[in-house]
Parts: C-alpha cells; structure tokens; sequence
C-alpha cells in the first residue's frame, strides 16, 4: 500500500497553512522568533513537492508550470533536487548580492531549513508502505 492519497492531502493543507502563517507573520514585521524566521522556509519546500508531484491531488496529475511546464513533477529526485537548489541560490543570492531581486536576509539555518522536509517526501513518495 502506497503513502495515503488522504495523508498527502492532509500533509499538503497543514503545510500550507503553517507556510501562510509563517509568510503572513513576516511580511507584517512580526518578530515571533521561529515562526517568523524558520516557518515558511521550513514548510514551502515540503509544500512545494506534494505541489509539484501532484501527490495531493485526486487524479495524480502533475501540474503545468507556466515556464517549465511538467518537468519539476516528472520525477522524485528532480523535484526533490531541483526545489532544494532553487532554494539554495535564492539564499545565497541574498548573501553575495542583498540589494538584488530577492529580499529578505542570508541565513544558513535556512539552506538547513530547506532540506529538512525534502527528504521525507522524496521517501515517502518512492517508498510503498505495507500494511503489518
């Protein structure tokens, strides 16, 4: 038996309430320590996967991107690497260029952050769970 459809919705509702929370926190310059500075980049990338797979979905249909089309969902490590280094850049990117395209303030705890929930989901969805 596969990982629940149920649990990926379920998983993919709760991260993206906590990642609006924690996003919405920020941007109103709450200073609410872990909430505010770890929260979203905690959950978006765990998010973004279930997302991108389709795994949350009904149907298993991997969504189109305007850009990219399907090939972020296509596979569970190219989702799971690319996410993680599209995250890594836009952090470094704060780092070597602050007044640049992206805002927001380098913190390695974030790369840290990034790659805590990718690894879960990348297991959970190519490993098959059996009922004992």
């Amino acid at each position: 038996m596969e990982f629940n459809r149920k649990c990926w919705k379920s998983a993919f509702w709760i991260l993206f309430i906590c990642w609006t929370i924690g996003a919405g926190l920020y941007m109103m310059r709450v200073h609410g320590g872990f909430l505010t500075n770890y929260l979203s980049d905690l959950t978006f990338p765990a998010w973004f996967y279930i997302y991108i797979r389709g795994l949350w979905n009904n149907e298993n249909r991997i969504p189109k991107l305007i850009i990219f089309g399907d090939w972020f969902g296509l596979s569970p490590e190219r989702s799971s690497i690319s996410i993680f280094l599209v995250g890594v850049i836009t952090e470094l990117l704060t780092k070597y260029w602050p007044n640049g395209p992206v805002a927001g303030t380098y913190d390695y705890l974030d790369i840290i952050s990034y790659a805590v929930g990718l690894p879960v989901c990348y297991y959970l969805d190519k490993r098959p769970f059996r009922r004992t």
